[in-house]
């Protein structure tokens, strides 16, 4: 049986504001890297692209795929990928993910059998990624789910025959931690660390050795995540608000991290997993936005909720704000944006501007 791996270099990288394959990476590129990595293990090899010929000039033993619906996100790379390539299914990684070990792949391809789709149980960090083996069984429900911009890979998996296989099984021929494992470099942050990760820990033995090498834990909590914090006066009804933009914004492919200030205390309001150190620092570095409540004047990138009867007058002065969301006809001082809180699909569309513009 031939085992073919996908790897999907058709991001934009907006975060880290380069092309994340070409980052330096050992004593080549990132790309080159995986390549020389996986090539022993899988008989072919093809790159997830967004212009054929965009890696041609490293001459690697590859195939390049150019996406069928550019800037869809990684769901269009799998999409083509496995439109393309000569066999009934393949491994698909992401190019940021540099510590992913080829038996891990493997095992993922060997488990994967009838289903769709077949990848690790376990934290929403994993769940939430492309890294898995895909039958071209799947292609059809894929095609839908692109169609009607439903690009969560939690989605695609309610809606396919989906295997999950525990950690524990992938351990004994992928001795990296899965933590490590799955890593990703969404961050110039994260790749700094993966440098050091590179230098420093050849074979770590646990996930605890992630958080040694880098001395302090909250060193694990670094990140550029974009942040929007949502002020308003005292007794403003704010959270229904953002609980109804998540499901808009999970749709649009991103993830988001919701955080509520409560006295001294922060809450995550969408973790549905076990709320432990290591799952709360992949929450937030791997995300894709972070919205607040309730974190005061200092917070950056401020949104301030009015509403009608309540809270016409803005608490802050606009200059220090990014827009006003309001259920009445709020006229600004200045050029400040403002959107009608019954229009989510305009609020949802101002913040992926927003963000593209970060």
């Amino acid at each position: 049986m031939e085992n073919a791996l996908v790897i999907l270099c058709g991001g934009n990288s907006t975060r880290m504001g380069t092309d994340k394959a070409l980052l330096p990476f050992g004593d080549s590129c990132l790309i080159e890297y995986l390549v020389k990595k996986f090539q022993p293990y899988f008989s072919k090899i093809y790159l997830s692209v967004k212009i054929k010929g965009d890696y041609a000039h490293l001459k690697l033993p590859v195939t390049e795929i150019p996406d069928i619906y550019p800037n869809q996100g990684p769901m269009s790379g799998i999409f083509s990928g496995l439109s393309m390539i000569d066999e009934d299914c393949a491994f698909f990684m992401s190019v940021d993910t540099p510590f992913l070990e080829p038996k891990t792949g493997l095992a993922l391809l060997s488990e994967l059998g009838d289903a769709d789709i077949c990848t690790l149980e376990g934290k929403a960090s994993y769940l939430e990624t492309a890294t898995a083996a895909y039958s071209k069984n799947c292609i059809t429900t894929i095609g839908k789910c692109l169609l009607l911009h439903q690009l969560t890979f939690n989605t695609l998996r309610e809606k396919c025959s989906t295997k999950y296989v525990t950690e524990s099984s992938i351990a004994a021929s992928a001795p990296t931690p899965i933590d490590i494992q799955y890593y990703n470099l969404d961050t110039r942050d994260n790749y700094y660390h993966a440098l050091r990760i590179l230098s420093g820990l050849d074979h770590p033995n646990s996930s605890q050795a992630l958080i040694e090498y880098f001395k302090d834990t909250r060193d694990l909590f670094l990140h550029t995540t974009p942040v929007i914090s949502f002020v308003a006066k005292p007794g403003t009804i704010t959270t229904p608000l953002i609980e109804s933009l998540l499901p808009l914004l999970e749709r649009e492919g991103l993830k988001v991290v919701h955080l509520i200030k409560e006295d001294s205390s922060v809450v995550f309001k969408n973790v549905y997993f076990e709320p432990t150190l290591e799952n709360l620092s992949f929450s937030l570095s791997g995300a894709d936005l972070v919205l607040t409540e309730n974190f005061g004047a200092d917070a950056p990138n401020k949104i301030e909720i009015l509403r009608k009867d309540w809270s016409e007058t803005p608490l802050c002065e606009e200059k220090d704000l990014i827009a006003v969301f309001a259920d009445f006809s709020y006229h600004p001082k200045t050029s400040l944006p403002v959107f009608d809180l019954g229009k989510l699909k305009n609020i949802v569309a101002f913040l992926r501007d927003y963000l593209s513009r970060q």
